[in-house]
């Protein structure tokens, strides 16, 4: 990660305040490291209630479902009041508001992955979440240009959405 800005710190009074700047402060961290590497390792931040917590990627070759039980199991087993998760992934951008693919993927009837290579994007995500239920996620498309290298688009920010594999972690 880019050290040029500071972590904001964090106020014991405002635990979920205190993740929603430090994952902002990860989106630019994030979309500075993968502009200068043309990547991005998966990552999970998780903190107590306190700011005090532990960060890594995942285990290597465990299958996601056993991780994310094991990631859930760990959560209650260490009280943790938020995590923060980067990683890239293809999303679906919706083309129209109400648009019908979007609501087939958010009531699971389809997942992003079962979408043709023209209908999903590349991108670098960032999301959290938190205890008391708040949650924002940043997805910044990614662009490979014909003439190679790696670009961001603008980091789209969602607001209150519980979709996805690592969705609902409380």
């Amino acid at each position: 990660m880019d050290d040029s800005a500071p972590l904001p710190a964090w106020d014991n009074r405002d635990p979920s305040g205190s993740i929603r700047r430090q994952a902002n402060w990860f989106v630019e961290q994030a979309r500075a490291t993968f502009l200068k590497d043309g990547t991005h390792v998966e990552l999970f931040f998780l903190y107590d209630r306190n700011g005090k917590g532990s960060m890594g990627p995942p285990p290597p070759g465990m299958p996601k479902h056993q991780f994310i039980e094991a990631l859930k199991a760990s959560i209650r087993q260490n009280d943790i009041y938020g995590v923060v998760h980067i990683v890239e992934a293809w999303v679906y951008i919706p083309k129209k508001p109400n648009d019908h693919t979007m609501k087939q993927i958010l009531a699971g009837e389809m997942a992003v992955s079962d979408l043709k290579k023209g209908d999903k994007t590349e991108a670098l995500i960032v999301r959290y979440e938190c205890r008391d239920g708040s949650q924002r996620m940043w997805i910044s498309p990614i662009v490979r240009p014909k003439t190679g290298g790696v670009a961001l688009g603008d980091a789209l920010e969602m607001g209150e959405t519980a979709e996805g594999r690592f969705a609902s972690l409380f």
